[in-house]
């Protein structure tokens, strides 16, 4: 979906890994397809600044939705766009794979349930598929399906989540898989993706730094949670949709059973994960991707040591090339 522009928007250079080039973007860098708050506007901006946009297909109850959806997206930017597929049954998943197919969605991120039911007719249309994961049990599992990659959710991570963390989690799971692997949870920063490419992740996925942006969908009180709260303010618990989640705590008292999907509280309930303590203020998500850009380059320029490195050290990890 789209092509890619080798030049970078602006000034700042590309930082190729697996993911940029299996993406064909110029960034590792995923906005989060978030339930109730990315929009076609957020997805598009963050694809407009060189990474990688997707939009959360449970955000579209119907093909018709969608696809209105998609082909918004398409006006908005000609760069490439993913999309987040939830294989419970709570949501109509294959309609929605059929939908982005159709529309040339070429990354799709699988949630929630065994990536083998979309592996084989993604592929066939020349599509990637990444598994979202918080285990190695789950990630053995994903790897026997043939998924092309792993997101690893470590514990901090907005939404759904694992207990290991996102530092534990990437280079355990690309050690046993062999597979690339993307880095979600605690990433908001140009510090914090460094550091997850250090581990040997070939990107990260962004999303609570997302939430505060202005394209974002959320209510002004739920960006408003998101500046205001600290990591402390964040908990994980299965009581809102019968799997661990991290929300802020004071969105959720009184919930003591998952919801059903369609259910008007959900506008009330603020999933965010850790990283609200590098959340500050509200954004366009254009500057805020140059911004996690920038700051790469800046940390990775002043790493201690680097002008005294023995000849073939500190060479970059190799970010999932091997399976590129």
């Amino acid at each position: 979906m789209g092509g890619r522009d080798l030049a970078g928007p602006g000034s700042l250079p590309p930082i190729p890994t697996w993911l940029t080039e299996r993406a064909g973007v110029d960034y590792p860098v995923i906005g989060a397809p978030m339930f109730k708050v990315t929009n076609e506007e957020l997805a598009a901006a963050v694809s407009e600044a060189g990474a990688l946009g997707c939009l959360a297909t449970t955000n579209y109850p119907t093909r018709e939705s969608l696809s209105e959806a998609l082909e918004r997206v398409r006006r908005l930017t000609q760069r490439p766009v993913g999309a987040n597929l939830h294989l419970s049954e709570k949501f109509p998943w294959r309609e929605s794979l059929r939908v982005c197919l159709r529309h040339g969605v070429k990354i799709i991120i699988t949630s929630l349930g065994n990536p083998a039911r979309v592996v084989e007719e993604v592929h066939a249309e020349g599509g990637t598929v990444l598994a979202c994961v918080i285990n190695l049990r789950q990630a053995r599992t994903a790897t026997q399906a043939g998924v092309d990659g792993l997101v690893a959710v470590g514990s901090g991570a907005g939404g759904h989540g694992g207990h290991i963390s996102t530092m534990v989690l990437v280079p355990y799971l690309a050690r046993e898989t062999g597979l690339p692997v993307i880095a979600a949870g605690g990433v908001a920063t140009g510090s914090q993706l460094a550091a997850a490419l250090a581990l040997g992740a070939c990107g990260a996925v962004v999303g609570t730094r997302l939430i505060a942006s202005t394209e974002a969908v959320a209510s002004p009180a739920y960006k408003r949670a998101v500046l205001e709260a600290a990591p402390e303010d964040i908990v994980c618990t299965d009581r809102v949709t019968g799997n661990p989640a991290n929300w802020i705590a004071s969105s959720i008292q009184g919930v003591e059973r998952p919801l059903p999907v369609d259910s008007p509280a959900w506008d009330d309930l603020w999933s965010a994960g850790q990283s609200v303590a590098q959340t500050l203020e509200i954004k366009g998500a254009k500057s805020i991707v140059h911004e996690i850009v920038e700051e790469y380059y800046r940390v990775v320029a002043r790493l201690p040591g680097l002008d005294r490195a023995p000849e073939g050290a500190g060479q970059p990890a190799s970010n999932g090339e091997a399976r590129g």
